[in-house]
Formats: C-alpha cells, sequence, structure tokens
C-alpha cells in the first residue's frame, strides 16, 4: 500500500448510535438498578450475621448517645428494670441535666433510630406506657457489667 492509498477500516456504532439515547439511557438505569439491589440483598445478609454477634456497649453507647443527656436515660432505664419507667419519671431523675419532660420521649426515638438505621435493633420499647431497655441492649449492658467485675 502506498502512502496515498486510505484504508478502510469500519469502525463499530456506540451502544448509543444502536440503541437510540433513550432507549441505552433505560437499559443503564436497568443495569444499575439490579447492581444496587444485589449490593442492598448483601447487606441485608451481613446485617443478619451483625445481629447475631454481640456488640461491645462502649460501641453502642457511642453508637446512642449524643451527648451526657442521652446516658443519662439509658442509665435510668437501665435501673428501671424489664417492666421499664414512665417518661414523667424519667424526667424526674434526669431534670438536673436541663431536659424537658417533653424531651425524654423524643430522645428516646432519636436514639431508636440512630440504632435502627445502624444495626437494625431498638434500644428501648414500649411496655404499656412505660419505656424499657429492649432485650438486645439489656444482654449488651449485662455484659458490660460482667466485663467491669471480671477487670477488678
Amino acid at each position: 500500500m502506498t502512502e496515498n492509498e486510505k484504508v478502510h477500516v469500519k469502525t463499530g456504532r456506540s451502544e448509543e448510535e444502536k440503541y437510540g439515547k433513550y432507549k441505552w439511557l433505560r437499559i443503564l438505569i436497568r443495569r444499575n438498578t439490579e447492581e444496587l439491589r444485589e449490593i442492598k440483598r448483601m447487606l441485608r445478609g451481613m446485617r443478619y450475621e451483625q445481629r447475631r454477634q454481640d456488640y461491645g456497649s462502649a460501641y453502642l453507647f457511642d453508637l446512642v448517645c449524643r451527648d451526657s443527656r442521652d446516658g443519662a436515660i439509658l442509665d435510668v432505664l437501665r435501673e428501671a428494670g424489664p417492666n421499664g419507667m414512665l417518661p414523667r419519671d424519667i424526667y424526674a431523675k434526669v431534670a438536673k441535666f436541663g431536659l424537658q419532660y417533653h424531651h425524654i420521649t423524643r430522645r428516646i426515638n432519636r436514639m431508636n433510630k440512630r440504632m435502627q438505621n445502624e444495626i437494625g435493633q431498638r434500644v428501648a420499647d414500649k411496655v404499656g406506657r412505660n419505656w424499657a431497655l429492649s432485650d438486645f441492649m439489656v444482654h449488651n449492658w449485662m455484659a458490660k457489667i460482667n466485663e467491669v467485675e471480671t477487670e477488678k
């Protein structure tokens, strides 16, 4: 071949040209959606495994409590036992922290939401009108007490 002769190399069309712009975008969106579903499926499996393991109480405390007021509410709920306490009784014990009566339920709900989003468990459950620590938290707080007793 000489320099003047041009080699005709057949170039393929892009996927967008083959399918059309909007149809190709729908195909890409469908692929991404399927990948996201697969990732969510894997995460659900990992969360299921996480639920079966024990967590350190320090991790849970850092996860749930944003300040000392949340910690005080948790301590009061732990002392209350399985029957729980009314929000006004909790308020009576933590009033020195500057909380209002209506802040108690709001803070417990926020702690529940943070923990539910992170590991799929709840901090406290309603027992009638009372708030009580969930079985998950009782188990992990008991692990904390046992750790402290064995270290002494």
